[in-house]
């Protein structure tokens, strides 16, 4: 529920507030701190902003303030959904779950790769957009990570719809297969999104290259994009350890995704590193502080020891890892490890909804992952692992005014 800016301040009152004011990302121990929680709270708005909280009883009021009792919720930071495919809300319906990742996949590239037939298509596709933004913003997320470019326009139409919907985003533009070849080194754009930068650009300075995974995108094409966002000081992002069948491949150059890809994606002489997937991505060169890995399903206790020394983060989808039946991230590793972790949607072609709370009500009914430390992944750690400035993710003074309630199985 972010707050839209207001003509006059705005005191919302709730039975429970908790700001993380004054925190920053958590990892390891740090997620299970005790969390500072205000009873029968008032958080005052002025200009879209937080202007002050703290009990009811002693707030300040300025003259003509609105007065608006959220009743018996707990308010919290607006989330941070660290992954999405918005281009992709289409899609919600139309591909199988529930017989692994080749299935899943195979059921999705015709879709996507096929060209629109009508204008009602793209009609159709526009108004799916618009309806998963809004959706998000309705559930209380204001920091997106949204993964996309494969399709004509579609980053200037996400860009659009997050900007009705309130939004705030970092838009990964997405290198998928080896070809074309990689023309421009320093600007290392995919195709598709180096023309809508050209029409338009403000929209690179929210936009990296990225890649789609280790299996799918040319190495020197992760590696250029790589490069370029950390020489400009953006989030690089990518695909990692998802499923059995990428660590097969990788590992051997077998499997149902050589089935897939052959002679469609992969070149004719391409051959299996004959890596796991986190030793490939160290070897190209593409972990460290700025990287946002994606998924870590099948990452064993010596790779999370490896990428938590790194300094990547790791977004987890964890139902849709569940639809797709690729297995379940090891979370208590993960958090042991000191690895900096935020939580993410993935796409409707995945995932029921795109509210990322219910991500975190997935995790918590493993038995031993607190509240407290999944509060944490949901605001402060994805606005951090997005590149947000720092701050963002609580509901500290001069912070824009934008929260969630807190959903109850998740209140301790």
């Amino acid at each position: 529920m972010p707050c839209k800016r207001q003509s006059r301040p705005v005191a919302w009152r709730a039975s429970a507030l908790i700001s993380l004011a004054g925190e920053g990302p958590a990892r390891g121990k740090a997620l299970f701190a005790p969390l500072e929680r205000i009873e029968d709270a008032c958080l005052l708005e002025v200009q879209g902003r937080v202007e002050a909280f703290g009990p009811w009883k002693s707030a300040r009021l300025p003259a003509g303030t609105a007065i608006h009792d959220l009743g018996d919720v707990c308010l919290v930071p607006a989330c941070a959904n660290a992954h999405t495919h918005l281009q992709l809300s289409w899609l919600a319906g139309r591909t199988v779950w529930g017989q692994g990742f080749a299935a899943w996949l195979a059921s999705l590239v015709p879709q996507i790769t096929a060209p629109l037939q009508t204008e009602e298509e793209s009609s159709q596709r526009i108004q799916a957009l618009g309806n998963a933004c809004s959706q998000i913003a309705s559930s209380g997320t204001r920091w997106l990570g949204d993964v996309g470019g494969s399709a004509p326009g579609a980053v200037s139409a996400v860009k659009a719809a997050c900007h009705d919907a309130g939004l705030d985003v970092r838009f990964f533009c997405e290198w998928f297969g080896f070809a074309p070849p990689l023309i421009d080194q320093e600007r290392p754009w995919p195709p598709r999104c180096r023309s809508e930068i050209a029409r338009d650009p403000a929209l690179e300075r929210a936009c990296s290259p990225c890649g789609h995974a280790l299996y799918s995108t040319a190495p020197e094409v992760l590696r250029a994009a790589h490069r370029w966002c950390a020489k400009n000081r953006r989030i690089f992002s990518f695909h990692l350890a998802e499923s059995p069948e990428e660590t097969e491949l990788l590992a051997s150059g077998t499997g149902p995704l050589l089935a897939c890809y052959k002679d469609k994606v992969l070149p004719p002489d391409w051959q299996a590193p004959k890596m796991r997937p986190l030793a490939y991505a160290a070897q190209l060169g593409l972990l460290g502080p700025g990287t946002l890995a994606v998924h870590g399903v099948q990452l064993n206790k010596k790779e999370i020891a490896t990428l938590a020394e790194s300094g990547a983060a790791l977004c987890l989808c964890p139902r849709s890892n569940y639809n797709l039946e690729v297995g379940q991230a090891p979370v208590h590793d993960l958090i042991e490890s000191g690895v900096l972790l935020a939580l993410g949607t993935d796409g409707l072609c995945t995932s029921p909804d795109l509210d990322v709370r219910n991500e975190a009500i997935w995790l918590h009914e493993q038995p031993g992952i607190s509240p407290r430390a999944l509060l944490r992944l949901l605001t402060v750690n994805g606005a951090n692992a997005l590149g947000f400035a720092p701050g963002s993710g609580t509901l500290a003074k001069g912070q824009p005014c934008a929260f969630a309630v807190l959903p109850r199985e998740l209140l301790e």
